[in-house]
This record gives C-alpha cells, sequence and structure tokens, in this order.
C-alpha cells in the first residue's frame, strides 16, 4: 500500500478544486460581498494536519502498539506479518481523516449546503447527506486495497473488520456512536435495498449507482454483495460473545469497543478544530498538557505542610506498630499513610489501577495530590491530571485547596479548569496567538471571537493541564455515546485520575466499572487512584483481570489506632428504643449538650425530614432561650450560603447545631463534636463519623437513629438491607473494629451473583459495539423526566459577597436568548455559560407531578420563571412543600 496524504483527493476526485467544504456565514455588512468558501481539499489539508499532531501529541503509535499486541497476541502467525499488518493499519487509520467528507461531493449537498454554482444537479442523488457516501467510498477504497492487493491471507484476516469499524467512525462523524449494527444495516445489500430507510436515502446499491453514474469519483467503485458479507462477516466472526467457537477473548472485546471511540474522538476532534481554523482565520492550537510538572511539584514541596511531611519522612519514617498505636498526634499518622503510599508508586509507578483506603481525616487528598506529580516524575508520558469527585461541592472545595497552593503562580492556576454544569467556561485570558491581554489592552472584534472560540473549543475537549470534575461528567466520556461526551476521550491517554468516593454510586454496576477500567487503563496508559476510607476491593469482581495495587499493604494498622478507631464514641440507644414522637426523642436527648458549647451535626437522609426538624427547632421556645444557634444544610443551599454556614460552623466558639443532608458525608472538612445520623450504608456512617473529633484532640460521640429508610432513598443498592446496616449487632462490630474488608466481602458477594446476567448483558453490548446500550447501563444517576426546574427570583449575595439581583440575571439569560442567530456561536456560548452559572443561585428542581404553582411568570424550556421568589422561603431557607406538596421527589 501507497502512504495516503490529503493530496490523493485529486486523483480520486474529477475537478476536486469545485468542490467546497464550508462557507463562511455573511454578516450584515456583507450581504453584497463575494461568499467565502473552503474547498473540500483546503478542509482535508486541515483535518490531517490536526489529526496527525492530536496523534503525535497523545504518543498514539504507542496506543497502537498496545492494542494490536493484545488484539494479535493469540494469532498463529509469523511475526513480520503481524508487524506488516500493523503498518497497514496505521495507513488505514491515517485515511479515516482523509476520507471523512469526501462525500460532499453529492450533488445536492453542493447546491444546497454550498450554494455551489459550479456544481449541477444529478437527479440520481437523493437528500444532502455525505457521511455516509464518505464511508461507503472508504469501503470501498480499501476493499480493493486490502481484500485484492494484499497476497498474505493472515494479513487480510487481521485487516478486513477493522474496514468496518473505519467506515463506521466516518460515517458517524457529525452525530453519536449508537450500534453498529445500524451501519452494517445500511450496507447490506439485501437489508438495505428493502429498506423503508430508502424514502430518506439511497440504499447501497443504488448510492453506488448514482455515484458511478456521475463519474464524479474516478476510482473504482466495484463494491458488491459479496465484499460486504466478507467485510460483515468478519466482525461477527471475530466478536468475543459469538457461538462459533472463534471468538477472541474479553480483554481483546474491550479493546476494540475502546478502539473506535478513541479514533472517533481523534476524528471529531479534529473536524471541529479544523473547521474552526477556517471559520476563525486562526491556526491550530496545540494540545495543553502538563509538560512542566516540575514546576508545580516545586511549588508544592515548599509548602508548609508539604515541608512538614519531608521533615518527618527523612527524620523518623516508618514508625513502629507499637509506637503507631501509641499516637496521639493525627498528623504522625497522616505523615505515615502519605510516606508508605509514596514508597508504593515509586515501587509500582508501571501498573495502572491503585487503591489508596484510608481512615477519614488522614489526608487523602493531599497524599492524592502528592502521588499524582510522583507518577508523572516517574513516567514522562504522563501529560494530563483529572480530579473526580462525587459531587460539586468536592469540586469547589478541592479547588479552593488548589488555589491556596497554587493561586500566586498565574501560569499554573490558569491551567486548572473546573468542568461541571455550575462553572462557567473558563477564560484564559489570552489572544489567539497565546499571548496575555491584560484589562487595559484593546482587542478587535475579530481576535476576541477567535479567543472565545478558542475558549469553547478547550471545554469541549477538556484542553486543559488539570481537571477537577464529577464521576458524571467522567463517566459520559467513559462509555457516553453523544457527540458532545466522546469529544474529550483521547485526552484520557497518558493521564492520572484520582477517582475520589466511587463507592459512593449504586453497587449493580461496579463489576462492569472495573472490568471496563482495567482494559481502558492498560491501553491508554492511564494511572488511575481509587480512594476511600470504605473502599471494596473491585479485583473481586474483575474476574481474572491483573489485580490493582493497594498502596498501604495493611491499612487496618491505621484504622485500628486509638486516633482512628476510638476517636468516636458510637451509641445506637436512640436507635433501639424509639420513641413514637421520634422528632421528640431527638430533641430531649440534644438538650443534654446545650450549656457544654459543644459543635453538634444532626445528618438526615431526606430532604424534606431536615428540614423539618430544623424548622421545629427554631421554633421550639426552649432553644430558643437558650440562644442556641442552629443553621441548616442542604443541597438546596447555594455555594454562598454553604460557605457561610461553614465558615459559621467552624469559626464559633459556642454551642451550634448543623443540621444538614447527606451533602455533608463526603469531604467536608467540619470537625463536629457530638453527630447524630439517621442510619442508610454503613460506608455512609463511617463518612459522618469522620466528620466527629476529627482533629482527635478531644472525645467525641456519635448517635444513631431511624426516623426515615434508607431503602426509600437507595433504591436497589443491597447495602441499606438491614443485614448489612448497623440494625445488626455484627455490623456494628464491624464499624467500630473498622473491619471493613470482611463487610465488603459479603456485599461483593451478593453483589457477584446479583449482577451476573445483567454483566452478561453489559459484555453483550460491548461484543455487539452497541454504544447506546452500554452508555445507558452505565448512567450513574437515572434520568427523572418528572423534574421540572424552577428559577425563584430574589436577591442574595454570591461567594464573594457581591449582590445578585435574579430578576436580571433572568433578563440577561432571556436577551441572550434572542442573540442567538446575531452573536458569534462561540462567544454566545462562554456568555450563556456565564449567565447560566449566575442563575444556579436561583434554580430549584421539583417534580411537577406535585408542583403546586397556580401561576408563573415566565416560562424557558424546562425552566419555569417566578420573579416573587422571597415568598417561597421561610427563615430564608427554600420551603419545598409550598411547590411541589408532600409527595414530591426527596433530593439531599
Amino acid at each position: 500500500m501507497i502512504k495516503l496524504d490529503y493530496k490523493i483527493l485529486n486523483d480520486l476526485i474529477e475537478n476536486v478544486d469545485k468542490y467546497k467544504a464550508h462557507r463562511k456565514p455573511k454578516n450584515e455588512e456583507e450581504k453584497d460581498g463575494e461568499q467565502i468558501y473552503e474547498t473540500l481539499l483546503e478542509h482535508t489539508r486541515r483535518t490531517e494536519r490536526c489529526f496527525n499532531e492530536f496523534w503525535k501529541a497523545k504518543k498514539c503509535d504507542d496506543v497502537l502498539d498496545r492494542f494490536c499486541d493484545v488484539l494479535w497476541q493469540d494469532k498463529v502467525i509469523k511475526k513480520k506479518d503481524i508487524e506488516e499488518a500493523k503498518i497497514i493499519l496505521k495507513e488505514m487509520i491515517e485515511a479515516i481523516p482523509i476520507f471523512h467528507d469526501l462525500g460532499k461531493i453529492n450533488p445536492n449537498f453542493q447546491i444546497e449546503k454550498m450554494e455551489n454554482k459550479e456544481i449541477i444537479k444529478d437527479k440520481n442523488f437523493i437528500g444532502t447527506k455525505h457521511s455516509f457516501i464518505s464511508a461507503i467510498l472508504y469501503l470501498s477504497y480499501f476493499r480493493n486495497n486490502i481484500m485484492k492487493k494484499i497476497k498474505g491471507r493472515k494479513i487480510k484476516g487481521l485487516l478486513k473488520e477493522f474496514i468496518l469499524y473505519h467506515a463506521y467512525i466516518i460515517e458517524r462523524h457529525h452525530s453519536g456512536i449508537n450500534k453498529i449494527n445500524d451501519f452494517i444495516g445500511k450496507i447490506n445489500f439485501k437489508i438495505n435495498n428493502n429498506s423503508e430507510q430508502v424514502i430518506k436515502e439511497l440504499p447501497i446499491s443504488k448510492l453506488i449507482e448514482a455515484i458511478t453514474k456521475s463519474k464524479i469519483y474516478l476510482n473504482d467503485l466495484s463494491l458488491e454483495e459479496g465484499d460486504t458479507d466478507i467485510i460483515i462477516a468478519s466482525f461477527e466472526d471475530t466478536k468475543f460473545m459469538n457461538k462459533n467457537g472463534k471468538q477472541r477473548n474479553r480483554e481483546q472485546g474491550i479493546y476494540i469497543c475502546i478502539y473506535i471511540r478513541w479514533l472517533y474522538s481523534l476524528l471529531v476532534a479534529s473536524d471541529y478544530y479544523a473547521t474552526s481554523e477556517f471559520m476563525n482565520n486562526g491556526s491550530f492550537n496545540e494540545v495543553e498538557d502538563l509538560n512542566n510538572v516540575q514546576d508545580w511539584i516545586n511549588i508544592y514541596e515548599n509548602t508548609g505542610l508539604m515541608e512538614s511531611i519531608r521533615k518527618y519522612q527523612n527524620e523518623i519514617y516508618p514508625m513502629s506498630i507499637e509506637n503507631l498505636n501509641k499516637a496521639t498526634n493525627i498528623n504522625i499518622l497522616r505523615s505515615e499513610i502519605f510516606c508508605e503510599a509514596e514508597e508504593q508508586i515509586k515501587n509500582n509507578y508501571q501498573e495502572n489501577i491503585f487503591y489508596l483506603e484510608a481512615p477519614t481525616g488522614s489526608g487523602k487528598s493531599n497524599t492524592a495530590m502528592n502521588l499524582s506529580f510522583k507518577l508523572m516524575s516517574l513516567n514522562k508520558d504522563l501529560c494530563k491530571i483529572f480530579w473526580i469527585y462525587p459531587f460539586n461541592t468536592l469540586v469547589e472545595q478541592n479547588l479552593d485547596t488548589l488555589e491556596n497552593i497554587f493561586g500566586k503562580k498565574e501560569n499554573i492556576i490558569s491551567k486548572i479548569a473546573v468542568i461541571n454544569s455550575l462553572t462557567p467556561i473558563k477564560l484564559k485570558h489570552v489572544d489567539c496567538k497565546g499571548n496575555t491581554i491584560s484589562e487595559n489592552d484593546e482587542a478587535d472584534e475579530n481576535s476576541e471571537k477567535s479567543v472565545y472560540r478558542q475558549f469553547l473549543l478547550d471545554r469541549q475537549f477538556l484542553n486543559y493541564p488539570m481537571i477537577l470534575s464529577t464521576h458524571v461528567s467522567l463517566f459520559n466520556t467513559i462509555f457516553g455515546e453523544s457527540q458532545q461526551n466522546l469529544f474529550g476521550f483521547y485526552q484520557l491517554i497518558n493521564s492520572v485520575i484520582v477517582l475520589d468516593e466511587i463507592q459512593s454510586y449504586k453497587n449493580s454496576i461496579w463489576t462492569e466499572i472495573i472490568c471496563f477500567l482495567k482494559p481502558l487503563a492498560k491501553l491508554f496508559n492511564m494511572k488511575i487512584i481509587i480512594m476511600s476510607a470504605t473502599l471494596p476491593n473491585l479485583d473481586r469482581l474483575s474476574q481474572g483481570q491483573s489485580e490493582a495495587i493497594f498502596l498501604l499493604k495493611d491499612s487496618n494498622k491505621f484504622f485500628k489506632t486509638d486516633c482512628f478507631k476510638n476517636r468516636v464514641q458510637l451509641n445506637y440507644d436512640l436507635l433501639d428504643n424509639q420513641s413514637d414522637d421520634k422528632f421528640v426523642q431527638l430533641k430531649e436527648h440534644l438538650k443534654q449538650y446545650l450549656d457544654k458549647n459543644k459543635k453538634i451535626l444532626i445528618e438526615f437522609i431526606k430532604k424534606r425530614t431536615a428540614n423539618d426538624f430544623w424548622m421545629n427547632l427554631v421554633e421550639d421556645e426552649y432553644f430558643a432561650e437558650k440562644n442556641i444557634k442552629i443553621e441548616y444544610l442542604s443541597g438546596d443551599d447555594s455555594l454562598a450560603e454553604r460557605k457561610r454556614i461553614l465558615d459559621e460552623v467552624k469559626n464559633t466558639k459556642k454551642t451550634i447545631i448543623l443540621i444538614a443532608t447527606q451533602v455533608i458525608e463526603a469531604g467536608v472538612d467540619l470537625d463536629m463534636d457530638i453527630g447524630y445520623k439517621n442510619i442508610s450504608k454503613l460506608d455512609s456512617e463511617e463518612q459522618f463519623i469522620g466528620r466527629i473529633n476529627r482533629s482527635c484532640k478531644r472525645k467525641g460521640i456519635t448517635y444513631f437513629f431511624k426516623i426515615d429508610d434508607a431503602k426509600t432513598i437507595y433504591k436497589n443498592d443491597i447495602r441499606v438491607d438491614s443485614e448489612f446496616t448497623v440494625e445488626e449487632e455484627n455490623m456494628r462490630e464491624i464499624l467500630i473494629n473498622k473491619n471493613f474488608g470482611d463487610y465488603y466481602n459479603k456485599i461483593l458477594d451478593v453483589t457477584k451473583k446479583n449482577n451476573k446476567a445483567t454483566f452478561k448483558d453489559f459484555l453483550e453490548n460491548i461484543a455487539d459495539l452497541n454504544y447506546e446500550r452500554i452508555a445507558k447501563n452505565m448512567k450513574l444517576i437515572d434520568e427523572n423526566k418528572n423534574i421540572v426546574q424552577v428559577y425563584l427570583a430574589r436577591t442574595i449575595k454570591d461567594v464573594n459577597g457581591n449582590v445578585i439581583n435574579g430578576k436580571e440575571i433572568w433578563q440577561q439569560y432571556i436577551n441572550l436568548l434572542k442573540m442567538r442567530y446575531s452573536m458569534d456561536y462561540a462567544e454566545w456560548k462562554v456568555n450563556m455559560s456565564i449567565i447560566t452559572s449566575k442563575m444556579n443561585y436561583f434554580i430549584y428542581q421539583v417534580n411537577k407531578a406535585n408542583l403546586e404553582l397556580k401561576e408563573y411568570n415566565d416560562k424557558m424550556g424546562n425552566i419555569i420563571y417566578i420573579e416573587d421568589g422571597d415568598k417561597y422561603f421561610k427563615k430564608d431557607k427554600f420551603n419545598r412543600e409550598m411547590l411541589q406538596g408532600v409527595g414530591g421527589i426527596d433530593f439531599i
């Protein structure tokens, strides 16, 4: 085969220069001006160049080598033939961006979409679509070059299926990847010729006939039924869940699934960047990776915390177990955990999956930061860090930590981005050449537009060296099927990912998570640190895959020290001796601590119950007479209100009662004296205990009670079955002794048994390349179609104390919506992200089935606008019942 580049279009297309790929929309001043086009040849050149740049930046040759080594490891074929097949496969991949838009030779596309006056209408073509035509041309070209010109039968056998995969990627590059069988149906002559789809687009036989008759395409287009049968059969025969005995193993099947996602993501990124170059008169912006990690490490190592840990490491570490048990200073234990984890990383940095199981309050976040930097310094290919958390609140909290460390270094802090629904698109204050723009600099309109477009591309394609995001966002990238989900998939290559509290999501997909993550990490050279205080050994679910590295060889030695194990006394009196009026019982129990300057934390698992108890307390004369400060924190509170409450709790020296939902459990840096908790999952109980006597400097106690049943919240989660909760004596023993391994062994045994059928379905979907089903099954949070968003306009203060008028923000939102087609799209998207981030201060989700709303002022999409929002608040807290009644959905 001859190595291809964009110039081959001259040999494939008659008068290729007259075919257009894109045209710039005219603005008002240019109505009578000349239309500016990008030719098909120019766009192909740009896309090919961007593809090659991404390929080089992400060291994709290494990825391809690892892919081939695993996929063809058990083939009875000579090594030199394998190497030849690998070279040809690389050439086939390089041809994807060259062929991706070739279907734009469709005369209807040229006439209707491009308004190309050089093209004559051809009645043989139907519709203006081009991607399927591009895919057919790719199929035809490589069917001729692989099936006919390559002599080695075994080499042909290795490569046939990839013709199908690459054509499928091309066909889907303007949409998501749904399921390959839909594409197979289109290229199957028998099925497609008799399909109802004929009405919408030409069947494959007619399409080939139309292209041949038009004489636009100069190459041999003799693709026939037998040819596509062979290509389809190559896929069916090799997938790992078939019945013909030829199937490959599970890891190889997952590799194929990842391979298509990878190349699809690269093609879409290249196409977007290439198009942006033409539209913006710009140039390709290089992938922004973390290539100067030593600069980050130098700043980090010079913090007071790190200087203290390094001093301990040099002078004391490792401490004997006997002395460890006697330690009363929690910082000693934190330093021991830090040093041991670092030691393990140094010894095992070439591995891919790591588990960090350490007690709550033991400094896991700082340890993980050090491990991330250490991995990058030991493995020079690593170039990006993702820190992934279960909740947006933890994202914001850890961003504050990073700003405290790196905030004075603009060249570093500007490279850290938050990717979630609450944070606007990051503005990097640079011009299109990468030069910093001060507030006093003036930029012309075109350069401003280019900057906005770069901001948008960076956000869409995760083009930041360090990213803070949520599990939901990451899992959409790994498992989602939409184009938007897959934009940044290629960015996972050579990355460090810290997964915090992975057990917080439904255990019904734990098997699928770990069985997919391990091959993904191996193929992409990803280093994944999974950390929690209560971490299940997911290796027990991964069924024969290589085992992860435990960064603490014996985490129990830390859990069982007095400082962690005995810092909080556990009491079950309220749980075992429940009264008819549990609110009264809980209130009476609280009274013993009111005169002792204690910080008291009470957690409920339902928002409505927490709100009711809070109102009950603040309206109680006894508590009023005692002048007790009572706060309430839930997921309804804005970031500003959350910060105010937490600052109040941290800084007060007097008795304070904080009533909260489960939003308080994970990662919130609070140090309380007394805890009360509605029971739920055992791991949640341990997370809660981590908020009590966190500094280990005094005595703490936690009381458990049961007002709400956790089964109404955690549906289909076996961890809330009574046999696994602290209602059972053996679970209490596990909690007090911190034997979470025993607990999770029981959970994993049941999980493995219960998930056997669903895991088989998952594997079949991977084998079938049914990305639509994979995405649906792997959603961390199931979509509730009964949810409606209500915007309650008020006047409040943001985190920085700035006054925000909800009515004005809504009007800005409406005005921006009206400018959708009069403003540059990228500028519009960036401004919309800024407005919607401010709107989140006023938006509440309610169940529309229970919405008790007689009137409202405006409605846009799924957002209902109410101008007088204050009337839905009581004591400055959102009163959910006024909107959705007592039967609405309860959120944390």
